[in-house]
């Protein structure tokens, strides 16, 4: 329905990164959470790709702005400038490679020093459908997310376990964290806008509305 609704506009537009070296299923993942089928004939990015998706999140339509950055170390002059103002990433690696997942920590001081240090991270250990070629456990990552307080989820852009609920998952703690006042939209870089200026009027005091906006039928 969000995405047949011509006439509604999204609540808020959330910039979102998928960063991590290459080979890791970047593209795969955006693609499978965006188109719902696995990319068959999937090369190296070659710069920034980008897809957009209107998502229900807590009852808010947010549409999530996703830049997809290559993993190439001779495109990370071009990927970095990509990353000021995103609200939330996918930092991504393979479990079948242990040198995609030594790699993280890089990619992590990248994303806080150039996006923002409180930009919401999510860690995706993808290509969850390979377990049998697994170098790096599930625990293992899931102390290095606890370490450098990032969320982590599994993923198979194969089979499309987890995708949604990785995107979802970091766009419900950005919303959470504008409700509670720790991130506002209106702060210039803070990756977040509203799409709909009606929800300005909520934030004004009790009385100051004359008009109340009629809701959306669709």
């Amino acid at each position: 329905v969000l995405h047949l609704c011509l006439f509604c506009s999204s609540d808020f537009l959330f910039k979102f990164l998928v960063i991590g070296s290459a080979g890791t299923g970047k593209s795969c993942l955006l693609h499978q959470f965006i188109e719902n089928k696995f990319k068959q004939d999937s090369n190296h990015t070659i710069g920034v790709e980008f897809g957009s998706k209107v998502v229900n999140v807590g009852g808010k339509t947010v549409k999530l702005q996703i830049w997809d950055t290559a993993g190439q170390e001779r495109f990370r002059s071009v990927t970095r400038s990509y990353y000021r103002g995103a609200a939330g990433a996918l930092l991504v690696y393979d479990i079948t490679s242990r040198e995609t997942y030594n790699a993280l920590t890089n990619w992590l001081t990248d994303a806080r020093t150039l996006a923002s240090p409180s930009i919401v991270i999510i860690l995706c250990g993808n290509k969850k459908d390979l377990d049998a070629d697994r170098e790096v456990t599930f625990l293992e990552a899931s102390r290095f997310a606890q370490e450098n307080e990032l969320m982590f989820l599994e993923t198979s852009a194969l089979t499309g376990e987890n995708v949604e609920e990785a995107f979802l998952k970091c766009a419900r703690t950005i919303l959470n964290k504008i409700e509670s006042g720790e991130l506002d939209p209106e702060r210039m870089g803070s990756g977040i806008q509203y799409g709909d200026t009606s929800l300005r009027h909520l934030r004004q005091p009790r009385g100051a509305q004359t008009q109340s906006k009629q809701p959306c039928r669709c």
